[in-house]
């Protein structure tokens, strides 16, 4: 870590965990195409309502990850060229989400 602030050090920490959360999530969402018991209306999901939701669990799943590939070059000590190499990865899968939500609209 080149970060000498605690804090800021820190706040990247919990972002980590917070994104790495959404990933799970959005993985689990677009896998089991269910959202957690709290969530649930009564009645059954309609077809149109379980697409939405693999739309929205890749959408997540991807975005996560972006910034996951960016909070690593911040934290983790790399040389100048990997990070830069992570940063266009990142970059794609931004990218990616946005396609992915253009492309699988309803």
């Amino acid at each position: 870590m080149s970060d000498t602030n605690v804090v800021l050090v820190a706040v990247r920490l919990v972002l980590v965990v917070f994104f790495l959360f959404l990933f799970v999530a959005g993985v689990r969402l677009a896998v089991s195409r269910r959202f957690p018991a709290v969530w649930m209306r009564p009645a059954p999901p309609t077809e149109n309502q379980q697409a939405r939701r693999v739309r929205i669990g890749v959408g997540v799943a991807l975005v996560a990850a972006g910034v996951l590939i960016l909070e690593a070059t911040s934290l983790i000590p790399m040389p100048f060229l990997l990070s830069g190499i992570l940063l266009a990865i990142a970059l794609l899968v931004a990218l990616g989400a946005l396609g992915w939500f253009v492309v699988s609209r309803e």
